[in-house]
Order: C-alpha cells, then structure tokens, then sequence
C-alpha cells in the first residue's frame, strides 16, 4: 500500500467530520428564519454592534458602560475602572434603530445613568467641580478636526 493510499483511508474521515458542523447548522438555521420572521422569506434585522471610543478626561476614577435597546442591562459592555487620561474603546450588541447609552459610574462619587449617545461614536468625558460634561462626535476624523463636539449631557 503507498504513502498516498494510507493519507487518503486515515484523512477522509478527518474531512467527513469537518464538513458536519455545516450540515448540521445548516436545518437549524432554516428553522430559526422561519420562527422569526412575520413573512417567509423575510428575515429578521440581525444584530449588529454599536463601538464607541471614548477620551476620559474628568478628574475622578469611573466605570462607563455601554447600552443599546437592544442589550438592555444584562448585557452591558462596561469599561472597568479608567482613570483621568484614558482613552478606551466600548462595544454593545445592536439592531437598527435603537437607542444607545452610556452610563458614567463614578468610584466614591454620584453616577450618571442614560446618558444618550444620539448616534455619536466619539466623546469626550470631563469635568468640573460641579459638573459632569459629555461632548460627542460622529467620528474620530470629525474629533481630530477641532470641530466643536454635541453637548450630550452637562
């Protein structure tokens, strides 16, 4: 028996496993489509996701997290305690049309719930004694530009 012969007889059943998972996904998500959609041949907005950056310049350690309609408060992407000076990235899952949020958990101070993102993707955090200030961009590129920021919350 060749080299060749032997790879074939010990691989194909290598390859047969490989090709199952296809196969066996392949009626569920059939079934899946037809639970969820109010038409057949109409499929469901799939869930996307929603990423944000944001530059963390206040004078106090927070938690931020992130919230879409969608997620809710089970499945809130949090950031973990940043310090002044942090710039960090946060993403959440997400359907079309919903609203996103952040929520600013101050350590040894007053949070700040809801804070609604109105569909920027870049903000900046700051502070001052009295104030909480959030002000966002659409983009990055608008943020490098120098371009005044929405006022979000402040």
């Amino acid at each position: 028996m060749s080299i060749k012969t032997t790879l074939v007889r010990t691989l194909a059943p290598l390859a047969a496993m490989a090709a199952l998972p296809a196969t066996l996904a392949a009626p569920a998500y059939a079934a899946a489509e037809s639970a969820t959609t109010a038409r057949p041949g109409v499929r469901a907005a799939a869930e996307g996701s929603y990423n944000i950056l944001i530059s963390h310049r206040a004078l106090f350690v927070a938690d931020f997290c992130l919230l879409s309609t969608t997620s809710g408060n089970r499945r809130a992407a949090c950031s973990g305690n940043k310090a002044l000076g942090t710039d960090f990235r946060l993403g959440v899952v997400y359907k079309p049309g919903d609203r996103v949020w952040i929520d600013v958990n101050v350590v040894s101070g007053r949070d700040t719930k809801g804070i609604d993102l109105r569909g920027n993707r870049m903000c900046r955090v700051d502070s001052t004694a009295v104030n909480l200030n959030v002000h966002c961009w659409k983009n990055l590129a608008q943020y490098e530009s120098g371009v005044p920021g929405e006022r979000v919350y402040g």
